[in-house]
C-alpha cells in the first residue's frame, strides 16, 4: 500500500518532501543489505536476509527517484512485536524520514495488533529520542534488555 496516495500528499508534520514516496512493503533483499551497511548497521548476508525478511509482518520503504532511501520493520507473532531495521540512507538524513517510517509502522501496529500488544525495540545511540515521540520509554530499572549472538 502506497501511504502517500492513501494520505495524498506526504503528511508535512513528518518534515519529508513530496520528491519521497512511503510505501507498506517488505525491503527486496539488496536495498535490506545495501540501507543497513549505508547506515552504519551490522552487516547481514544475503543469506540471512533471504531467511529474515519473509517474516516481516509490517514493512515500510521510502524512495526517491526509484531508489529505497530509508526503511523499516516490523516482526512479531501476534501479541509481542519487535521493530527492528530502521535505517535511512546518510545523503538523506535529517529530513525527517526516520520520523515518517515510525509513523507509518506505529500506525500499521496500532492498527493489527491488539490492545495487551507488547512491542519493543532496541534504540541505538540518540536513536532513543526519536522513539520516544512514539511512545516507547526505557525499560530499565524494571527490566533490561539482554542479546546473544548465536555463533559468537
Amino acid at each position: 500500500m502506497d501511504m502517500s496516495d492513501k494520505r495524498g500528499r506526504v503528511d508535512a508534520a513528518s518534515g519529508m518532501d513530496d520528491a519521497y514516496r512511503l510505501t507498506l512493503e517488505t525491503p527486496a533483499i539488496a536495498d535490506y543489505l545495501r540501507l543497513r551497511a549505508d547506515a552504519g548497521m551490522t552487516p547481514r548476508s544475503a543469506r540471512a536476509a533471504q531467511a529474515g525478511l519473509p517474516h516481516t509482518r509490517i514493512g515500510v520503504v521510502i524512495r526517491r527517484d526509484g531508489q529505497a532511501v530509508g526503511m523499516g520493520r516490523v516482526i512479531g507473532d501476534g501479541l509481542h512485536y519487535l521493530v527492528v531495521d530502521i535505517a535511512v540512507d546518510p545523503a538523506h538524513q535529517g529530513r525527517g524520514l526516520g520520523k515518517a517510517i515510525m509513523a507509518a509502522l506505529s500506525t500499521e501496529l496500532r492498527r493489527i495488533a491488539p490492545a495487551e500488544a507488547y512491542v519493543c525495540l532496541i534504540a541505538d545511540g540518540e536513536a532513543h529520542r526519536l522513539y520516544r515521540r512514539f511512545g516507547f520509554r526505557p525499560t530499565a530499572p524494571a527490566s533490561i534488555g539482554m542479546a546473544q549472538w548465536i555463533g559468537n
